[in-house]
């Protein structure tokens, strides 16, 4: 044996059985990082508003929890988990979509008649858009950058206006989650801007409430301004 001539094909074998032993093995993939659309993505603005799926029409809860996905800051609820795929096909036009509706839903309750970012009076047709689920409206393209900027500064001066406006005639006296009168026991009511809405609480607590289903709240405020608005020598507001 010791006068056989290893072969090319022989060193080859043993350089490879050699190196298998000190080969690494595969490395395992990393979990891809989590979607930008789950749950857990931060919030900005305000829960989404509506009772119903932004793709199937349906009625939110009638199939079970809600699915809650964020998209670049926006929160959207689904009536299933498999409408969410169907809003993904095209997120700016799905999105495109909502804000029509939200739109429609927040003008007439809106509370300014300037810029919120430079106090400048707005024309007939305001440059306006939808920014965490709340309508915006701006004096001319250019203030877009610094809302942007500073938006949570922006929407506070929304809150304030908002409240101003229709807690001159805000339509309950008790809070919409506890049933507790408002300034009673509680103290000063907590007040919440939702959709354009003031809704007034007896505390802080009921907040978390309000997270569950905001539509619920948003529907039972504007139920009690129409009917209030409906009394003999009451003014009626616009209706969103």
């Amino acid at each position: 044996m010791s006068g056989i001539k290893p072969t090319h094909a022989m060193m080859a074998l043993a350089l490879l059985v050699a190196s298998a032993g000190l080969a690494s093995p595969p490395a395992t993939k990393s979990p891809p990082p989590p979607s930008p659309s789950d749950a857990q993505a931060k919030r900005v603005g305000d829960a989404y508003p509506f009772d119903v799926c932004p793709i199937s029409g349906k009625k939110l809860g009638g199939m079970g929890d809600p699915v809650v996905k964020v998209y670049d800051g926006r929160e959207v609820r689904f009536c299933c988990g498999m409408c969410p795929a169907k809003f993904e096909k095209d997120v700016t036009a799905s999105l495109a979509t909502l804000d029509e509706k939200i739109v429609k839903d927040q003008a007439p309750l809106y509370p300014l008649t300037t810029s919120v970012v430079s106090d400048k009076s707005l024309s007939e047709k305001p440059v306006q858009f939808v920014y965490g689920n709340r309508l915006v409206r701006l004096a001319d393209e250019s203030e877009k950058a610094a809302f942007m900027k500073n938006s949570k500064k922006y929407f506070e001066s929304l809150d304030k206006a908002v409240i101003a406006k229709q807690s001159k005639d805000y339509p309950l006296t008790k809070c919409p989650v506890s049933g507790e009168d408002l300034g009673g026991d509680m103290g000063k009511p907590k007040d919440l801007v939702l959709a354009g809405r003031l809704v007034r609480l007896c505390c802080g607590d009921c907040v978390k409430d309000i997270e569950k289903d905001p539509a619920k709240y948003v529907k039972l405020v504007d139920d009690a301004r129409s009917k209030a608005s409906a009394k003999p020598g009451v003014k009626p507001e616009a209706k969103p």
